[in-house]
């Protein structure tokens, strides 16, 4: 039985030579597409901004609080939201915290139920910050 080994490490080698950049490729153009749309300032970021970059938050609220996949930020604060029971909230401090903390409590009709986080609550406390800045 001298033929070769169902497992042509030649072959394999070969073919993983082209997968790594074609992945390589893929992996950055999915990590560009979460990231939203680039910021629309030149004014350094707020703890509150970079925290949500860097938890994932503005791949579904937006990097400029535009929306998407998640309700927009901009403007939200102090506006009404309509709920998924049919009940309204103002968007206040204590609503951002409670969303942020507890994101089924109060879920945005036309949304899905955003992740949980494991932010602490001074952390909390600059995301709200972030979004209360956030005008129309």
């Amino acid at each position: 039985m001298g033929g070769r080994s169902a497992c042509d490490h030649g072959t394999v080698k070969a073919r993983w030579s082209t997968l790594v950049p074609v992945l390589s490729v893929v992996a950055a153009a999915l990590a560009g597409a979460a990231c939203g749309a680039e910021r629309d300032s030149d004014r350094p970021m707020t703890q509150g901004e970079q925290i949500a970059l860097d938890n994932g938050c503005t791949a579904c609220h937006g990097t400029n609080g535009e929306g998407g996949v998640g309700p927009a930020w901009r403007g939200l604060y102090q506006s009404e939201v309509k709920l998924s029971d049919g009940s309204t909230v103002i968007a206040d401090e204590a609503y951002l915290t409670q969303s942020i903390r507890d994101p089924s409590a109060k879920q945005v009709t036309g949304f899905g139920a955003m992740p949980a986080n494991s932010l602490n609550d001074a952390e909390v406390q600059a995301v709200v910050d972030f979004i209360k800045s956030l005008e129309k």
